[in-house]
């Protein structure tokens, strides 16, 4: 069985392995250059993830039997236009789009009754400008089809729109922009398991994330702590975005806000979590959620789960506050040993240049720890990395 995945990157690869560990042929698709993916693909295309119609070809020529990625949005339009083209089990093209496009998203919502923030979309500084004050401040500024965070901003006054407006514009392919409510609250996450059109499965997770005005993404825990009321709404608020937008065979990736007693939907992704929520998800429920994408993407069973135990598990990822070269890096021996270490990962070595955290790509690694309650694996993973002295100058 050949399997074409797109993108070479530190999130693909566990995906990589595993459909390699399967015994399928793992087709990889990403432009040459230093992506670690492309050193255990056994065959490799050299392409943007974006040219839909190469990826076509590729696809046509190795006589593909599934298109798949994960931890990342730029690529799913072509998964889906190759779906529609060789009537391949996933999501298709235009709930792809869909669900890339942030504003085609908010209109399949509000058009189904979705409960999501007011928006508007805007061409021009003054309509920003224009809009924000109808909403409201704060406001939300988002291009359109970014990920990773790129392109957000929470703006407090009209004299920040104009910064925000042309960052947002600077990360996209698009002409437009989102003017967004700010909706007070907390976020969570959750991933939606999605077996033809049905939600099968929905875990709700804990994030960790950086300070504002930027909220990304740095960490996840599981079991989530919240009221069964709240976990209800998510649950119930997912099945209608995952109707709305029209997703099909995958695993979906859910940005939600909690604000008083009402769930809200900001986004949802046509495609699994990033920043290691494939494995915070199988420690916790016992099945490999790889296994489990590659079966949806081939329509093959879905993978038995393994044990029915309920572990509580915690990510965080390794980063540093600075640009520079890394000079040394230095884990102690009690964090290597630790008994409820389950992985620890670095993308980097001494000597190498490396950006100050401002997204997903800037990681440096992550670890991965399991213990008896989430808050208590969170701590322990924040312990733990605090540990590691790596030096960067």
């Amino acid at each position: 069985m050949k399997i074409m995945i797109l993108g070479a990157g530190i999130y693909q690869v566990p995906l990589i392995k595993k459909v390699k560990e399967l015994g399928y042929i793992a087709i990889v698709v990403s432009p040459v250059g230093n992506y670690p993916g492309l050193e255990i693909a056994d065959y490799i295309v050299d392409s943007d993830t974006r040219d839909k119609e190469a990826i076509l070809a590729a696809a046509v020529k190795y006589g593909i039997d599934g298109i798949l990625t994960t931890g990342t949005d730029v690529a799913v339009p072509s998964i889906g236009y190759v779906v529609d083209k060789l009537n391949l089990p996933g999501t298709g093209f235009l709930a792809s789009q869909r669900s890339m496009d942030k504003a085609l998203m908010k209109k399949c919502f509000i058009s189904h009754n979705v409960k999501t923030a007011h928006y508007k979309e805007v061409y021009t500084i003054a309509e920003a400008k224009n809009e924000a004050n109808t909403i409201g401040y704060p406001v939300m500024v988002k291009a359109i089809d970014s990920s990773g965070s790129r392109g957000i901003t929470k703006v407090e006054s009209i004299a920040e729109i104009e910064s925000a407006f042309n960052e947002a514009l600077a990360v996209s392919q698009s002409t437009k922009v989102i003017v967004e409510q700010f909706i007070e609250g907390y976020e969570i996450g959750a991933q939606a398991l999605i077996c033809g059109d049905k939600v099968d499965k929905v875990f709700i997770h804990n994030d960790e994330v950086t300070q504002p005005p930027i909220s990304v993404p740095i960490g996840h825990s599981l079991p989530v702590t919240l009221s069964s009321n709240v976990i209800t709404q998510c649950e119930e608020v997912i099945k209608l975005a995952v109707k709305a937008i029209g997703l099909q065979n995958t695993v979906a990736n859910v940005d939600l806000m909690v604000s008083g007693n009402e769930v809200y939907i900001l986004e949802i992704g046509a495609r699994m979590g990033a920043t290691c929520l494939p494995e915070n998800i199988s420690l916790y429920q016992g099945i490999d959620i790889y296994e489990y994408l590659i079966a949806l993407a081939t329509a093959n069973s879905l993978p038995i789960q393994k044990r029915t135990s309920r572990q509580a598990n915690a990510s965080l990822l390794i980063f540093s506050e600075k640009k520079g070269i890394v000079e040394s890096i230095n884990i102690p021996s009690r964090v290597k040993n630790h008994p409820m270490l389950v992985e620890l990962k670095l993308d980097v070595t001494e000597g190498d240049q490396v950006n100050a955290f401002k997204v997903g790509p800037d990681r440096l690694g992550h670890l991965i720890v399991v213990s008896d309650t989430s808050a208590e694996a969170e701590a322990l993973a924040k312990e733990l990395v605090s540990s590691i002295e790596l030096v960067v100058k």
